[in-house]
C-alpha cells in the first residue's frame, strides 16, 4: 500500500518549502541496514530491544523527527518519546504516525567511531542557538555528511535547495575538528539506530532512523527492586529526597514535596549541567497508594503509561498519594 507521505510528496514535489524538508527524493535506491552493517563500525544490539514498535512523525523544529518507541524490555531504554533524525537521505518512510513493528535498536555507546555524530547530537541545540542561520535542516545535513550509508553531496542533493551552506559548513568544520576528541560522560546523548528495513515503505527499504538516547532519572530515596531501574518517593509530609540517574544511581539533584490539603507540590533542582530533555513530556509521574511498590515489572515502570502527571515542568502539583514514581528524561550538557 502506498504511504500517505510518499503520495503527498509526489503531489508537492515542486513546492519549494516541502522539497526542502523531505527525506525522500526521486532516487530512492539505498542498501538495507543489514547490507551496510558490515561496511560501517560494529553496532551492538540493545538487550531487550529486538522487537520494538516505532512510530515516526515530523518535528521540523528542534529535530527532524519525533519518534515514539514501545515494546522495549530490559532496563537500557524505556518506552516513550524521543528526538530523531534521518539516516538515509534518499530512502522513504511514513512520517504520519504509522507503526513499524519488529524493529531492532543498535547502540553507538562506547564506540569511538561514532564520536563525531554523538558530539553533534550533544551540541545541536548550541549550534542552532549560536550559529547564524542554523536550523534543524543544517544539523540534518551534517548528519548525512558524517554517515556514509549513501554518498551525500550538499551541493547537488535535491533535498537542500534552501540549505544555509555557510551555517552548514561552519557546523561541519567544528564537528570534524572537535568531534574526534569528544569525551562522552554518562548522561550525555548518544545515537541509537533503529533498523526499519524489516518494514518496507512503498516497496523500498525503509530508511534507518537515528534516535537520541539521553538518560533516565527518578526522584525518591527508596530504590525499587526487580529488573528495571526505578526509585520511589515515599510521601511523609514535607521533605527533600534525591534524584538519581542511570543504572549506577548517580545523584543529580533533589526533589522536594510540599503538602497542602489534598494536594502536593513537587519542586526539582538539578545539579549544574543536568537539564530536562527537550521532548514534549520529559516528566512523568504515577501516584500509588498503600505500601511502597517494590519489584515492579517492566510494564509497570514504563513511564509512558503514567497518568498522574505528564509535562515539562520541574515544579508541578498533583493529588496526594502514599507513594510516587517520578520519572525524568534528562540530559547532561557538554561543558566542552
Amino acid at each position: 500500500m502506498k504511504s500517505n507521505y510518499h503520495i503527498t510528496y509526489m503531489l508537492f514535489i515542486f513546492v519549494f518549502a516541502f522539497a526542502i524538508t523531505s527525506c525522500d527524493v526521486q532516487d530512492k535506491s539505498v542498501d538495507t541496514f543489514s547490507d551496510v552493517a558490515d561496511k560501517i563500525p560494529n553496532f551492538s544490539v540493545i538487550a531487550g530491544a529486538d522487537n520494538v514498535t516505532v512510530k515516526v512523525n515530523r518535528n521540523n523544529d528542534v529535530s527532524y523527527f519525533d519518534v515514539n518507541l514501545s515494546n522495549i524490555e530490559g532496563d537500557y531504554l524505556f518506552d516513550g518519546d524521543y528526538r530523531g533524525w534521518c539516516a538515509h537521505w534518499s530512502a522513504p518512510i511514513n512520517t504520519r504516525g504509522e507503526e513499524y513493528k519488529g524493529v531492532t535498536l543498535y547502540s553507538t555507546l562506547g564506540d569511538k567511531n561514532w564520536d563525531k555524530l554523538n558530539y553533534l547530537l550533544n551540541h545541536r541545540q548550541y549550534f542552532m542557538d549560536t550559529v547564524e542561520g542554523a536550523t534543524y535542516r543544517e544539523i540534518q545535513a551534517v548528519i548525512w555528511d558524517l554517515i556514509e550509508f549513501k554518498e551525500f553531496d550538499v551541493n547537488t542533493n535535491p533535498v537542500f535547495d534552501n540549505l544555509n551552506k555557510e551555517a552548514f559548513n561552519k557546523i561541519l568544520r567544528n564537528v570534524r575538528e572537535r568531534g574526534s576528541i569528544f569525551r562522552f560522560r554518562p548522561g550525555m546523548i548518544y545515537a541509537v539506530f533503529a533498523d526499519m528495513s524489516v518494514n518496507p515503505t512503498d516497496g523500498e527499504s525503509t530508511q534507518t532512523v537515528i534516535v537520541e538516547r539521553g538518560e533516565t532519572a527518578w526522584g525518591g530515596d527508596l530504590d525499587g527492586e526487580g529488573t528495571r531501574f526505578y526509585s520511589i518517593f515515599v510521601l511523609d509530609g514535607e521533605e527533600t529526597q534525591e534524584v538519581v540517574a542511570g543504572r549506577n544511581r548517580e545523584k543529580i539533584g533533589y526533589i522536594t514535596a510540599s503538602v497542602e490539603g489534598d494536594e502536593v507540590t513537587f519542586t526539582t533542582d538539578f545539579d549544574p549541567y543536568w537539564v530536562l530533555q527537550d521532548t514534549s513530556e520529559p516528566v512523568k509521574v504515577q501516584g500509588i497508594n498503600g505500601a511502597p511498590p517494590m519489584g515492579l515489572s517492566s510494564s509497570e515502570v514504563s513511564a509512558g503509561s503514567f497518568t498522574t502527571y505528564k509535562g515539562d515542568e520541574l515544579e508541578f502539583t498533583v493529588p496526594v498519594f502514599d507513594n510516587y514514581l517520578i520519572h525524568f528524561d534528562v540530559w547532561l550538557l557538554s561543558s566542552e
